[in-house]
Parts: structure tokens; C-alpha cells; sequence
């Protein structure tokens, strides 16, 4: 078996590393000597040339170039045709990965057969899937797909292996934006949450300066260098000239020529700023929508670690210090550390350990990743009210990976027909589904006939790698359903118009649903870190099409945390909120639930879902507000752990099977459960 490495396949460059004879990573230098390989791909010769020799052909006018391609990964539409030959970017990135290879193997005097490549965090389902492709078309087996500001916080976290700390990782590289806040222990490295745009890197900068000394000559000449492809071409060129040469000195000179025509203009690094101005205030929504996502704010940050080439551009520190109140931290190289980082979880991914011939191996038992998707992966399904289509999200995006959920289908089978189910796979936040990504059109037949309808249990997952796996299962089946995978149509514009069969549907109800969470004293610690997980796995298998959520913390003082939403971020920030101290103030908590369900139109199933682990502080005026809550029609669930009472719980329920007593560790079944039941139409929740 031979060596195995990681590998930063990057936008602008691309970079290998692998660790030495004392077990700690590094960049290994190609033939040039250079740690930078440019990803760039000359086919002007009989044979492809990658790298350097590339980049120098492309700066002289060469137009058989390819470059700029990452952002195309799983794009079927992106082709770039070559003496006669055809390249797609999977094609185009397996020529970066073989010369990086290659390069590796020289470097090493062995076969490199083993790579951990890294991604955009924001690089969804089809890219990933491009990604594994063109390593293997490469000759590389890939352990592991990583992404990008993950591998960068593993080598970061390196060197600080003491101390607990959440720090923000913000990845601005050649093509792609990448924000990442994660904890970062001596045993774990946990991802909270990403946002992202594989659609914004330095070239954008660098389209800015080219744009603007386009409108200056053809201001001064009448000559759009626009229309000119090899002129555009050498505006690029000196544009990314210029870019570098403000982050040295405060201003510098272009000069642009065509034909006779020949100016020169000054650029100052204060124009540069105001130019771009613009895509620093789109890195700004991006952060603060990962930081939102959290549950933090910058005053509960550790700090920000800079990653990727384009932030050594000045404007960029001095942006996120004015932004998050205090400069970057140092310690990685901002150029190196992903591909660091790749190579330290190649190592944990092969299980190499200190003894294997690497005595001061640092990370010799291993550090955990826990990393997260940056998209919710989600259904077509049709709304509560049966007149559009919608996305239903059933992995909501920043759960940890491997992450998966099920949803419950009822399919109507008439005299052995319609045994066939259809599910279009979506990846996305918007509620329309045309906005998402659809991933496909998942078939599965062989559902059993009854008399009435069946309900059909489709199982969503992602793996480590971010990548989808789907399956289904008819209740009360042993075996999988038969699965195909066909072509999504062309033509999607009947998402945009209402179901055709609305007035023969069947009509779900929907629900209003309020989470009632003890936190007093008692639940401080991993009680409360249970709960919150628990209270996630209710959310997880709740949809939200048809149900609203909100949440209801109560100690001494009873808490609104988030009032009734469809909006799961909404609900997941409100848990991150919660923190213990005080009594039980169980009566206050009903109260104030069956006020905010007394709002909630007719129609709605309503609950009310409890959590405590002790007796309140008035239990007789408990019991009253909880008579008041189901005799106006609402359900209540009463879950106990720690010193709760069972028989007390028994009095709070609707009823004895909504009456749960839950061992430290069960709470997220006992949840996940109740979620399942109530979802399935379980009014009176007799099913438990």
C-alpha cells in the first residue's frame, strides 16, 4: 500500500501535503520547487501541461486555457472542448489532482494511492459528488472529503491543544467564500455552523480593477477592451498585478494597450477598497448568518483565523477587526493550512498512529471532527392547505454529519395500483422548491396494496463525506423498497402551479406545537445539554409545512424563547439560549402556553409538550392551569427525568400513555417518538 496525502484542490492554485518523519504535516514542493501548484491546464500540445508552465502560457495571450473551473464541479451544463476532445470540470480537476499527485510521488520516492481532498463548505451534493469522481479518475483512493475551513481549523487546532475555545473561521480563497464557526477542544473538533458562496473569491476582486480600467480606456479611447478577447485577457492579467501590488504599497500604475492606442493609470489602494467595498459587505451577511446560526455573538468568540490567498489583501484584515472588534489571529498559514489540515485527517483517517514510524506524532489517538452540511436536504411535498408545492426540509442544514431523518408518507393504494412513489430530492432553504437544488427523482415501487392508505417511511441521510443517501421502508415491512433513480425533467414548472388532484387530497392537519423546558437549577450541566439535544430530534422530525413551533423556558421567570414558527433556525437559536438557574415555575409555563395556542386559529392540533425533571414549585396551581389547557382542546405531553415525579406527570397529561418517564440518556428517543406520533395524526397520542 503506498503514501497517502491531502490535497486543497483550490480555485487559483492547488496544494499537496503530507507529514514528515516526525509526524507533522507539510506542503511538499512540486518540481519547481514551488508549494503553489496554479490550477490552471494548457492544451495548446499534443498533451495537457498543468501548473506553472500554464499559467505563464495563459498571461501570454495562449487561448487553449482552462482555469477558473472549481465553481463548475457538478455543473452538466460547463464544457470546454479541446482538439476535438471534450472536458467537463470532473475531467478538468482530475488533471490537477494527477499532477499534484505526481508531484507527490517524486517528492516522496513512493506511490501515492491515498488522499483526504478538501471542498467549500458550501459546495452541495452534486459538487462533492464531481469532487470524489475526479480524485478517483486520478488514481487516488478518497478517504474522506473535508471541508475547506474545517481542515484549516484542524491544523490551527494543531497547535492550541490546551485550552477550549469557538473561533470563526473565514475562508476567502480564489473563487469561494467560506465562513465557518467551530469549538475547537483538545479531543474534538466541533463545526456549528457554515455559510457560504462558491461564487465569491479574488477573482471578483480582481474582475473589479478589470472592469474599471475598461471603463476608463474606453472612456479616454473609444476602445472597449471588452470586446476584445486577448485584450480582456491581459486586463486580467494586470488586474490580479495590481491587486497584489496594493497589498504592498498604496498605490501602483497600469498601463493597457491596443493597437496604437496606449494609457497608463494610477489605481490607489483607497480606490481598490472603495471598488470592492461591496463584496467585503457580502462576506459580512455571510459571517453573521453563520454566527446567527450559532447562537453566538462576536462578544462569545474566541476569534478569527484567516484562510485562503486572498486574505493577505489589507482591506480584508482591517475589515474583520473593525468587524468583530479585535485583529485575526495568527498562527496558520493562510495559503497552507487547509491542505495542513487535510494531510493531519488523512493521517487520523488511516489510522497512523506515534508509533508507526512517527515518534512525535502530535495528534497520536486523535482528535474528532464533527463537521457539519451547509444546506437542509428536503422533499417535494404539497402544503398543509393543498395548494402548492413547497419544500419540505427533513435535514436541516449545520447538523452534524453523518446526519439523517425520516419522513412519513401516507400513500393512497387503490385494488393493486399506485404501488409506485415518487420523491424529488431537494437541497435548499427556500420554501419554493424551483429555488433549491433538485437532486434527483427517487422512485420506489413494490408498496403493498391495502384498503386504505399505507404509510411509507422515507429515510434521508448524509454521510461524512456530505454526500445523499435515501431510502424507504412501508410501515411495518422488513425490507427496503426498490429504489430507482431517475432523470429530473426538464421541464419543472409545475412546482410553480397547484397540485393537480386538490380537492381529492388528503388534508393534514396542521399542528401548533409549544415545548415547555424546565430550566431550573437542578438541570444545569448535561441535563440541559440533553434537553437541548432531545428538544433538536423533536424539531428533526417535525415538518414544517404544517406545523409551527415555539418554545417556552421556565425557572423563577417563565420565557417566550421563540414565540410559534415554521422556522426551525428560529427554534434550534432559542435553544442555544437557554441556561439554569432557579425554581419551577411550572404553573407560570402552562399559563403562558395556553394563552399562545388560545392566538392559533381554529383548525390546528395543539400541544403542549413538557419537560422537568423535579416537582414545581406549586403543584396545585399546576394542575389547575393544566385542567384550564385541555379543557380548551389542547393536548398535553408530560416528560419527566431526573426526580420528576411519574404519578404528578400522570396528572399533568392528557392522558397516562402521554405520560413519560425518561432514564438520563433516553430523552431523545422519548422525544423523537412523540414527534413521530404526532406527526402520524395521533390526537390523544394513545399510540405510545
Amino acid at each position: 500500500m503506498g503514501a497517502f496525502v491531502g490535497i486543497d484542490l483550490g480555485t487559483t492554485n492547488s496544494l499537496v501535503a503530507a507529514l514528515n518523519a516526525y509526524g507533522r504535516p507539510e506542503v511538499l514542493p512540486n518540481p519547481e520547487g514551488a508549494r503553489l501548484t496554479p490550477s490552471v491546464i494548457s492544451f495548446a500540445g499534443p498533451t495537457p501541461v498543468v501548473g506553472q508552465e500554464a499559467k505563464e502560457l495563459a498571461k501570454l495571450g495562449q487561448e487553449e486555457i482552462a482555469s477558473f473551473f472549481k465553481p463548475f464541479m457538478g455543473n452538466p451544463q460547463f464544457r470546454l472542448t479541446f482538439h476535438g476532445k471534450c472536458y467537463d470540470a470532473t475531467d478538468l480537476s482530475a488533471l490537477i489532482l494527477r499532477k499534484l499527485k505526481e508531484d507527490a510521488e517524486a517528492f516522496l520516492g513512493e506511490t501515492v494511492d491515498r488522499a483526504v481532498i478538501t471542498v467549500p463548505a458550501y459546495f452541495a451534493e452534486p459538487q462533492r459528488a464531481a469532487t470524489l469522481a475526479a480524485g478517483r479518475a486520478a488514481g487516488l483512493e478518497v478517504l474522506r472529503i473535508i471541508n475547506e475551513p474545517t481542515a484549516a481549523a484542524l491544523a490551527y487546532g494543531l497547535q492550541k491543544t490546551q485550552a477550549d475555545e469557538t473561533v470563526l473561521i473565514y475562508d476567502l480563497g480564489g473563487g469561494t467564500f467560506d465562513v465557518t464557526v467551530a469549538r475547537i477542544t483538545p479531543r474534538e473538533i466541533a463545526v456549528l455552523s457554515t455559510a457560504g458562496d462558491h461564487d465569491l473569491g479574488g477573482k471578483n476582486w480582481d474582475d473589479r480593477i478589470a472592469n474599471h480600467l475598461c471603463e476608463k480606456f474606453a472612456a479616454d479611447t473609444g476602445i472597449d477592451p471588452l470586446d476584445d478577447p486577448l485584450m480582456l485577457n491581459e486586463v486580467l492579467v494586470r488586474a490580479e498585478q495590481a491587486k497584489w501590488a496594493l497589498s504592498e504599497r498604496n498605490a501602483t500604475r497600469v498601463t493597457l494597450q491596443i493597437g496604437s492606442q496606449r494609457r497608463t493609470y494610477e489605481l490607489t489602494r483607497q480606490e481598490f477598497e472603495e471598488l470592492t467595498f461591496p463584496l467585503m459587505e457580502r462576506t459580512r451577511r455571510l459571517t453573521e448568518e453563520a454566527l446567527e446560526q450559532a447562537g453566538l455573538d462576536w462578544k462569545r468568540l474566541g476569534g478569527v483565523l484567516l484562510v485562503g490567498g486572498s486574505t493577505r489583501m489589507p482591506m480584508v484584515r482591517g475589515y474583520v477587526s473593525d468587524m468583530c472588534g479585535k485583529p485575526p489571529r495568527m498562527g496558520v498559514n493562510v495559503d497552507e493550512a487547509v491542505a495542513l489540515g487535510a494531510a493531519i485527517q488523512a493521517a487520523l483517517e488511516t489510522g497512523t498512529h506515534a508509533e508507526d514510524a512517527m515518534p512525535r506524532f502530535t495528534l497520536s489517538g486523535a482528535r474528532v471532527i464533527r463537521d457539519v452540511m451547509s444546506h437542509s436536504l428536503g422533499t417535494v411535498a404539497v402544503s398543509a392547505d393543498g395548494t402548492r408545492y413547497v419544500n419540505d426540509v427533513v435535514v436541516p442544514r449545520n447538523q452534524p454529519i453523518p446526519a439523517a431523518n425520516t419522513r412519513s408518507y401516507l400513500h393512497a393504494t387503490h385494488e393493486g395500483r399506485n404501488t409506485r412513489l415518487e420523491v424529488y430530492l431537494t437541497q435548499g432553504e427556500s420554501e419554493r422548491p424551483l429555488d433549491c437544488q433538485i437532486l434527483g427523482k427517487y422512485v420506489f415501487n413494490g408498496i403493498q396494496p391495502t384498503q386504505a392508505e399505507v404509510m411509507v417511511d422515507v429515510s434521508i441521510s448524509y454521510d461524512e463525506n456530505g454526500m445523499v443517501q435515501v431510502e424507504a421502508r412501508q410501515r411495518d415491512c422488513d425490507t427496503p423498497l426498490a429504489m430507482t433513480i431517475e432523470p429530473v425533467p426538464e421541464d419543472l414548472s409545475w412546482l410553480d402551479r397547484p397540485p393537480i388532484d386538490v380537492t381529492e387530497r388528503h388534508q393534514v392537519e396542521p399542528l401548533a406545537i409549544l415545548l415547555l423546558i424546565d430550566v431550573s437549577s437542578s438541570m444545569a450541566g448535561p441535563p440541559l445539554d440533553e434537553a437541548r439535544e432531545a428538544a433538536r430530534s423533536f424539531l428533526d422530525q417535525c415538518d414544517f409545512t404544517t406545523t409551527r413551533v415555539g418554545l417556552i423556558s421556565y425557572s423563577d421567570q417563565v420565557v417566550l424563547q421563540t414565540d410559534l414558527t415554521d422556522n426551525v433556525r428560529k427554534v434550534e437559536a432559542g435553544l442555544a439560549r437557554l441556561e439554569a438557574d432557579g425554581t419551577t415555575n411550572l404553573a407560570g409555563a402552562l399559563e403562558l402556553g395556553r394563552r399562545k395556542l388560545a392566538t392559533v386559529p381554529t383548525g390546528h392540533v395543539k400541544y403542549l409538550v413538557v419537560l422537568t425533571d423535579g416537582y414545581p414549585d406549586d403543584p396545585d396551581n399546576a394542575l389547575l392551569e393544566a385542567a384550564h389547557a385541555k379543557g380548551s382542546g389542547i393536548e398535553i405531553v408530560a416528560i419527566g427525568t431526573g426526580e420528576a415525579d411519574q404519578a404528578y406527570l400522570d396528572r399533568i397529561a392528557s392522558t397516562q400513555a402521554g405520560s413519560i418517564f425518561a432514564r438520563k440518556g433516553e430523552l431523545v428517543r422519548a422525544f423523537g417518538h412523540i414527534a413521530r406520533v404526532i406527526a402520524e395524526g395521533g390526537r390523544s397520542l394513545r399510540k405510545l
